[in-house]
């Protein structure tokens, strides 16, 4: 299955009712498409789309690869890292996919991009960083309590989002 863009995601005629397991890890898990996103295509509140690969679907973060593996058949993750990819792979992890990528998805305006101007209000930067913490917490007590499936889950998000970072 291959990754698309946010402008082909856009272009094409798809419909809600469309939106199969398989559309949604296209969508999420291999094209990196927000639930933000989807829910602008269809129409509907993000936290309909949210639910759906949530509650429906058990599509999250932490299980995103095996959803992968599980509609093309791809080999197991490799979870050997060095010291930075395994930090690429929690930033990506605490950060991608939540509240920042929101921020994130809206129209740039040329005149916010002067530094004098805040981006960000200081209500969204307490979201952003609770959401955060949380998110670190758990991979923190992940670790913690299974060690393996720790590694298996930052092996499975370097492999989804940070092959391309630094190293």
């Amino acid at each position: 299955m291959k990754k698309i863009s946010v402008e082909e995601f856009d272009r094409s005629d798809m419909t809600l009712d469309e939106l199969t397991y398989e559309k949604m890890v296209q969508l999420w898990c291999i094209s990196d498409i927000p639930d933000s996103v989807i829910a602008m295509k269809f129409g509907v509140p993000k936290e309909k789309i949210a639910r759906l690969r949530r509650d429906k679907y058990k599509i999250n973060m932490m299980n995103s690869w095996e959803h992968i593996e599980n509609i093309s058949g791809a080999g197991s993750v490799t979870t050997e890292m060095t010291l930075r990819e395994e930090a690429n792979a929690i930033v990506a992890h605490v950060f991608r996919n939540g509240f920042l990528e929101d921020l994130h998805a809206g129209i740039v305006e040329e005149k916010f991009l002067d530094p004098k101007y805040s981006r960000i209000t200081d209500d969204e930067m307490k979201k952003l960083m609770i959401e955060c913490c949380q998110r670190m917490e758990k991979l923190l007590r992940l670790r913690e309590e299974n060690p393996q499936a720790y590694k298996e889950s930052i092996g499975r998000t370097f492999k989804n989002y940070c092959k391309q970072w630094f190293r």
